[in-house]
């Protein structure tokens, strides 16, 4: 008997580093067809000859989520191959700094990256993927349910992206797609690294901004393998109906419980002492 998975194609968006490539790699170990989205297209050929050397189904493209060319040129391509089962919306970014520090280009590359790039992308998708009832997983962020000092935008795109998820699951529902929305914690992913940190010289918020950014990266070096979000994204993969949202991480789920039962300030002095503000 095949596999569930057999043939299905999968489009994986950030799929370089980090949760997206975990995914990437897990989805094509399980007998998906798998298509990861880079930025830069030279990335993409190297690991698309990195899988073949293994024969993986698994191939690279490159895409810049914050061009509608792209997107478009993107979305012809892979409709013109095998189309679309599962979109795993994975691509992001993130900026770190003062909500007063970070100017408003920072802001619009954080919005066009992390929400109407994909928005974009999903919303091009979506006739594929209504034709094949096939699903949407969005790979959002458990800062999407609380704000964090100095990552104000990363939240806030978060936060949308849940919506967003919500939304369609609603809409789609009746057309027999399947929409799921992923709230990882903290995993090493190498992440913080990455981000865009925005400092001002004689900023008043520089020792709060510095014990912040050392609190994110202690996090981050003693969290665990992106992995575990990997072998979440292949069980929603196989199921009928799976959850509208669903946190991952160590001690995920128990922490979205206290922020729903305690009051707002209480709430904010651990988000306070967790990030080592006063």
């Amino acid at each position: 008997m095949n596999s569930p998975s057999r043939h299905k194609s999968v489009l994986v968006t950030g799929a370089a580093t980090g949760i997206g490539r975990a995914i990437a790699i897990r989805l094509s170990d399980a007998g998906y067809v798998v298509t990861g989205t880079v930025r830069d297209a030279e990335r993409a050929r190297a690991l698309t000859a990195e899988a073949a050397a293994t024969s993986k189904p698994l191939r690279y493209l490159s895409l810049d989520l914050s061009s509608a060319a792209s997107v478009a040129s993107l979305v012809a391509e892979v409709e013109a191959a095998a189309g679309v089962d599962i979109l795993v919306n994975n691509a992001g970014t993130g900026v770190f700094g003062a909500v007063e520090e970070v100017d408003a280009t920072l802001v619009a590359r954080q919005f066009a990256a992390n929400v109407f790039g994909p928005l974009e992308l999903t919303r091009r998708l979506l006739p594929g993927l209504r034709a094949r009832k096939g699903q949407v997983i969005w790979i959002g962020s458990l800062a999407g349910r609380i704000s964090l000092p100095f990552q104000a935008h990363y939240s806030a795109t978060k936060s949308a992206i849940s919506s967003l998820s919500d939304a369609l699951r609603m809409e789609l529902r009746p057309h027999g797609v399947r929409v799921t929305c992923v709230e990882p914690g903290d995993f090493a992913t190498g992440f913080t690294n990455a981000r865009q940190v925005v400092t001002v010289a004689s900023s008043p918020y520089a020792p709060q901004h510095a014990r912040c950014l050392a609190a994110v990266e202690k996090q981050e070096r003693a969290a665990p393998s992106p992995d575990w979000v990997a072998n979440l994204v292949e069980r929603l993969c196989r199921m009928p109906d799976p959850p509208a949202r669903v946190p991952v991480g160590e001690n995920a789920r128990t922490l979205c419980l206290l922020l729903r039962l305690l009051p707002d300030r209480l709430r904010a002095l651990i988000v306070r002492k967790t990030y080592a503000q006063a």
